[in-house]
């Protein structure tokens, strides 16, 4: 690496100072400090007098000096911790070393000019380390405090304080297994304290918050993420069991952070060839390491007499340097371990160079603490060992788990939001927290409709694209709190906790609605969504977060049926509905093989001549079960479990069949056949019909596929193709229900077309209004216009048939016709009606 890249990958503290200084002047009351921390959130601030630096006043030394001094003492210089002043093109490195040696958490940034930039302090420094992928590769339970401070709630806010303080803990659990544990931090403390609560109050009489609690496998980066995301600091961890055994801080994740910084020190240690060899630059550099680490470093000579320690040595065991210099270890030895054990020690050291394992060790004050040390016999040239190196860190603070996880991926890669895993997690915890505050909570299920149009115009990139940017929108109106996520496809689910009132959700719903009704855009083309969504409340709606998911679908599932482009509630009569649609689903599945299903047809008549033109074919389901099953009911079912295309080719099939048999009676009229849009989905129905009617030698132009207008909003591009492939072969192409769906002149007018049916809810007013007479006459007119047959669905009476008559209608089926038949009551029916003519 030449001189110009290695400057470039150098980290520069300006890069990440924080601008924004909090400060308060000197001789300020506690109270007043305690305050300013609370209300920014921040751990310590700055002291200043006449715009000087002084130094900082920390949250936990505020705390000890108001429980020593009351909360209207004064802010004076002896209280405050040292900070550093330092260039803004200090390397980063070289201040994480000033930190440690001068004892430091925070440093004022300068620039060249004198200019004050900001503040940095070690967590900034951690965080910008990157080592993120080790973090995969460590487990929760790994930086886990499993010696926790659990207090009852018997006990005083006074006590607590000073027995968190009195530790160096940064919080403690309160309460119990049996009603559940609640935490105070250090945070609550200094709100309590801000608030001038009394120190005298007991821990159960405060609103404290309840202990979120995750299991132990989860990664160190996913529970880094964790804790940046819902703003904890601290955690609990639940072994497999649900049992809450210990707390972590994001602190602690700093400190693993840092602790793979101290392994690449042994590791450097460990190679003794490597070390004898160091240019005197880097020598220099292992000594400031050394001095700097946060582990216990020891180095004896030949003989074992302690020649330097580090203050870190001091730090652990409660030693001087003076008091250490020129004794030997076994001043630190706890007595557990027997004569047996300290002469395999050095058996293995004397033949191996190195030994490593877990020791019991004695304090200064008398306490006994466990340690993993780590000794390296340090040989001259000729191999004579001239020095022992030895490393050790106290395990009484970080627990050692061999065990590595492995990596999991915890969100979408489309959209960067929650994936399946993620959000079931995330559900699941707000999900019992709801429950167990009584809070409401509620799911929404989110859909876009007609999304594969998007797909089919602008590829897969460029749905991609669309939902990223629905992804971002919904993000923005969470403004922090919530979850979003993307289990599959076009789905969306958000999680809202925490929700004061039904008003609030209302409200939200509303600006979700207005987000996302915005125009969307795909490189320079203007996209606007429809968007479904049900929403499921708890706990009222499940008993489970599982069961909460199905709620939400079930009310995303009536939202889509009502209409598409609405938010519906989940109800009780949805749930009753979804259960009869499933079990419907299961008959359906053998109703093919039971042969449950049968043909009629409805005659359709020439208006002006009265002749016998043309048949719609109509499905019929009878189930030993269920009786007589309609088709508005069983046709939607079969479309959702994907067995419409086994039930069109069925009706394809057996309609063709029959209708071959009309003409060796002489009856030759046209074969109207309803087709789903799943089957133009799949984009080999043209195939299909041709296939048929060709096997049956069936007249392609005497065959009509009837299509109603929502299947030309789905798959447009490939219905258009279809239906052109069709119409090359003589078949004729008809919209059902005309003036239901999505009517659009345009389409009408591009599309392959032959015939409009007009449905049966505006047949039925032509002779009860005007309006409704003059609606007809404008759709008869308009369909002539563009040089197609109209027929008219739903005539129920004579005078229906004659007012069409006097409107121009071409065709008209219904009950005063005749009400649809059998194949073979169809052929003596047609027999009896050309008699008459």
């Amino acid at each position: 690496m030449n001189d110009n890249s290695r400057q470039q990958s150098i980290l520069r503290v300006a890069a990440i100072c924080q601008p924004d200084v909090i400060s308060l002047a000197l001789d300020s009351a506690l109270a007043e400090a305690i305050e300013c921390m609370a209300a920014h959130k921040v751990g310590a601030i700055l002291i200043e007098a006449q715009g000087q630096a002084l130094g900082l006043m920390t949250r936990r030394r505020a705390m000890r000096l108001i429980l020593e001094q009351g909360a209207d003492a004064r802010i004076h210089v002896e209280a405050l911790l040292p900070i550093l002043h330092v260039s803004a093109d200090l390397d980063v490195d070289e201040l994480g070393f000033e930190f440690i040696s001068q004892n430091a958490t925070h440093a004022l940034v300068f620039a060249a000019t004198g200019q004050r930039l900001g503040i940095v302090s070690q967590s900034d420094i951690i965080n910008n380390q990157g080592l993120a992928h080790d973090l995969f590769l460590k487990s929760l339970n790994e930086t886990t405090n499993f010696d926790v401070l659990r207090l009852p709630g018997s006990c005083s806010l006074r006590m607590a304080v000073e027995r968190m303080y009195s530790v160096n803990y940064s919080a403690v659990l309160v309460g119990g297994d049996e009603f559940g544990w609640r935490i105070m931090t250090d945070t609550d403390v200094m709100r309590l304290l801000a608030q001038r609560q009394c120190l005298d109050t007991l821990l159960a009489e405060l609103a404290l918050p309840e202990l979120v609690a995750v299991d132990g496998d989860m990664s160190l980066f996913n529970a880094r993420r964790y804790f940046k995301e819902n703003s904890f600091r601290h955690i609990g961890v639940k072994d497999r069991s649900g049992q809450v055994i210990g707390l972590a801080s994001y602190r602690d994740i700093l400190r693993s952070v840092e602790m793979d910084y101290i392994y690449r020190l042994r590791t450097l240690l460990h190679d003794k060839s490597h070390a004898l060899n160091q240019s005197q630059h880097n020598l220099r550099l292992i000594e400031r390491v050394v001095s700097t680490s946060r582990e216990g470093v020891l180095i004896t000579d030949a003989e074992g007499h302690i020649q330097s320690v580090n203050p870190a040595f001091t730090a652990i065991t409660g030693y001087e340097p003076w008091e250490a210099l020129g004794n030997n270890p076994n001043m630190l030895s706890s007595g557990r371990h027997d004569a047996q054990f300290y002469t395999r020690l050095w058996s293995v050291l004397q033949d191996e160079g190195s030994w490593q394992g877990e020791i019991w060790n004695r304090h200064k004050d008398g306490s006994v603490y466990p340690e993993w040390l780590s000794i390296t016999a340090i040989k001259d040239d000729a191999g004579a060992v001239t020095q022992y190196a030895a490393i050790f860190h106290d395990l009484t603070e970080t627990k050692r788990s061999e065990a590595r996880v492995r990596q999991l991926s915890w969100f979408d890669s489309v959209t960067g939001l929650a994936n399946r895993h993620l959000f079931e997690d995330r559900l699941q915890q707000a999900y019992h927290y709801s429950c167990e505050q009584q809070q409401l909570m509620a799911l929404v299920a989110l859909d876009l409709d007609l999304f594969k149009q998007v797909n089919d115009r602008f590829g897969h990139k460029g749905g991609d694209l669309l939902l990223k940017q629905v992804a971002e929108r919904i993000e923005s109106t969470l403004d922090g709190s919530g979850t979003a996520s993307r289990p599959a496809g076009d789905e969306f689910y958000i999680i809202l906790s925490e929700l004061p009132d039904h008003t609030a959700l209302n409200a939200y719903l509303e600006r979700l609605g207005r987000v996302l009704s915005m125009p969307f855009w795909i490189s320079h083309d203007e996209i606007r969504l429809q968007v479904s969504m049900g929403v499921a409340l708890a706990p009222q709606d499940a008993p489970s977060s599982e069961a909460l998911i199905r709620a939400a679908e079930v009310a995303l599932r009536h939202s889509k049926e009502s209409g598409r482009n609405t938010c519906c509630f989940f109800s009780t009569e949805q749930h009753a509905a979804t259960l009869s649609r499933y079990h419907i689903a299961g008959l359906l599945q053998q109703a093919l093989e039971r042969n449950e299903f049968s043909m009629v047809y409805q005659p359709q008549l020439c208006v002006k001549s009265g002749q016998l033109v043309g048949v719609e074919a109509l499905i019929r389901w009878h189930n030993p079960e269920l009786g007589a099953v309609s088709p508005e009911l069983f046709i939607p079912v079969a479309e959702d479990a994907g067995m419409i295309e086994a039930i069109g080719n069925w009706v394809l099939e057996r309609s063709v069949s029959e209708a071959v048999q009309w003409a060796r009676h002489d009856l030759h009229m046209k074969l109207s056949v309803n087709f789903s849009v799943r089957q133009f989905q799949r984009g080999e129905v043209a195939d299909r019909i041709m296939t048929v009617l060709q096997q049956h030698a069936f007249p392609a132009d005497q065959f009509v596929v009837e299509l109603t207008e929502t299947c030309f909003m789905h798959s447009a591009e490939a219905t258009e193709r279809a239906l052109i492939k069709l119409r090359e072969q003589g078949v004729r192409i008809a919209i059902d229900d005309f003036g239901t769906g999505y009517s659009s002149l345009s389409y009408i007018r591009n599309m392959s077309l032959d015939v409009i049916k007009i449905d049966r809810s505006f047949v039925s007013q032509i002779c009860a209004s005007d309006t409704g007479g003059r609606l007809v006459q404008a759709m008869i007119d308009m369909g002539h216009a563009m040089d197609l047959e109209v027929v008219a669905e739903g005539v129920e009476s004579v005078s229906d048939f004659e007012v069409l008559k006097q409107l121009g209608c071409d065709q008209a089926q219904g009950y005063y016709i005749a009400r649809p038949m059998s194949s073979a009551a169809l052929i003596q029916w047609a027999t009896e009606l050309s008699q008459r003519l």
